[in-house]
């Protein structure tokens, strides 16, 4: 489906950014006339001809929807997450793609199924039919679940298409899906609103265990993009997204479902993960916000750091922040210099635990990425080796952040034996190679 932003969530970060110093479009779907009697079938649609599974499954704590009654009573801070609440927006935002992705893949899964398999042909919109069965509807209410929602929730992808349950149906999206041979992927599928406006696309490799979509829209002066992943064996996913226009901002959290040690006095779906969020504006400055942690469904617990510059003066700031599964915030920790330092002064606010310590570091099971060659100020995307960031965008495999001394990267395709360009994202949004400059995995 078209691809729009959440913007209630976006704004939010904006907000919570200077605190610390996706809508979707669901019309989608016409019927036809064709109708049949709704079954109340529980069981759902699998893909068999694309991933069948898009995430990993969310902790409801991380929608502030799940339930605290398996945890002891905390007394709750009296002060706000700075943290907490834009982990929530992220997710909402992820949620709202990962709905869409679902829809899309399933849409055309039934195509390739029906014998419609990898060419060069694009189909437009209106071309083709398919019929949107209960099976289809119980896998959109299973995946929101996922996310922590409900089924029928307002705004949701399958509240929206519950009414064509067993109609045929014409999608409004064009399509092509074609064998390829990049980056580690071997099939794609590429969507729009027509053939000449394909900007979203899906890529997986044969086994059908990764899969990557980027995606991209504007809205007025401002433009959205980004990519998701996900990784069935190791049980990981990324999103990663991108505003630039009157301000910059870009966002990215990994998590990977807990196992082993990780799992252990866990209470529903568990997740470790990690977090980046930088913003630029020239009225307001830069910031850079770095985070680690755990949640499940009955709560969690962050780490993050905030460096942020403004009038040429750079500051840091620290917190520690641990909540129930319902939202409550148990507790607030704060620092305002050297918050890396074992001697940093952390004011506390509530009562803390360590139900979600992790002895060994909170490691979200990302590929480990070193680039050298590069060391000024700015954000920079790692993409295949002979590719462009404007021409080639869903070849983009990563990206980093240089901010105050601070450098973060991050790298989300499924081959690290492949080689890498560097690009800068400019002030006005093009892109300049990095020459001499390289990146190790590890």
């Amino acid at each position: 489906m078209k691809k729009l932003i959440y913007l209630l969530p976006l704004l939010g970060i904006i907000s919570l950014v200077f605190l610390g110093c996706a809508k979707k479009d669901s019309s989608s779907s016409s019927s036809s006339s064709t109708t049949s009697t709704t079954s109340t079938s529980t069981s759902t649609y699998t893909r068999s001809n694309s991933p069948a599974k898009s995430s990993v499954a969310i902790p409801s704590s991380l929608s502030a929807s799940g339930s605290a009654s398996s945890r002891t009573a905390y007394a709750a801070a009296s002060g706000t997450a700075m943290f907490y609440e834009m982990l929530k927006s992220v997710v909402a935002m992820m949620k709202g793609t990962i709905s869409s992705a679902d829809l899309n893949l399933m849409l055309i899964d039934t195509r390739i199924a029906d014998g419609y398999t990898a060419s060069s042909t694009c189909y437009e919109q209106g071309t083709y039919t398919i019929t949107f069965s209960q099976g289809m509807y119980n896998s959109l209410v299973a995946m929101e679940k996922e996310f922590g929602g409900t089924e029928g929730e307002s705004g949701s992808m399958s509240s929206s298409f519950k009414q064509y349950i067993g109609k045929t149906i014409s999608p409004p999206v064009a399509y092509k899906y074609e064998d390829i041979s990049a980056g580690g992927y071997n099939h794609q599928i590429s969507v729009g609103d027509s053939c000449s406006a394909l900007n979203e696309t899906f890529r997986w490799n044969t086994a059908k265990t990764k899969l990557s979509s980027q995606f991209g829209d504007s809205f007025g002066g401002e433009t959205f993009k980004g990519t998701f992943t996900y990784d069935d064996t190791n049980k990981i996913s990324t999103f990663q997204a991108e505003l630039s226009g009157s301000f910059a901002m870009k966002m990215y959290i990994s998590l990977k479902t807990c196992s082993g040690s990780s799992s252990n006095g866990m209470t529903g779906d568990c997740v470790v993960f990690e977090f980046k969020e930088s913003y630029s504006d020239a009225t307001n400055g830069t910031s850079l916000m770095a985070a680690v942690g755990k949640a499940d469904d009955s709560g969690g617990y962050a780490k993050a750091k905030m460096s942020f510059t403004s009038s040429g003066t750079n500051y840091e700031f620290g917190y520690k922040e641990f909540w129930q599964g319902n939202g409550t915030v148990d507790a607030i920790m704060s620092c305002s210099s050297n918050c890396d330092s074992a001697g940093a002064t952390w004011t506390t606010d509530g009562t803390t635990n360590t139900t979600y310590d992790e002895s060994g570091g909170y490691d979200s099971g990302t590929t480990t990425v070193a680039v050298s060659g590069v060391s000024a100020d700015g954000s920079y995307l790692l993409i295949e080796t002979g590719k462009t960031p404007s021409s080639n965008p869903e070849a983009v495999l990563g990206y980093g952040e240089i901010r105050s001394g601070n450098t973060e990267w991050e790298f989300w395709g499924p081959d690290t034996s492949i080689t890498l360009d560097i690009y800068i994202i400019n002030s006005d949004g093009t892109f300049t190679i990095q020459s001499g400059a390289s990146v190790t995995f590890s």
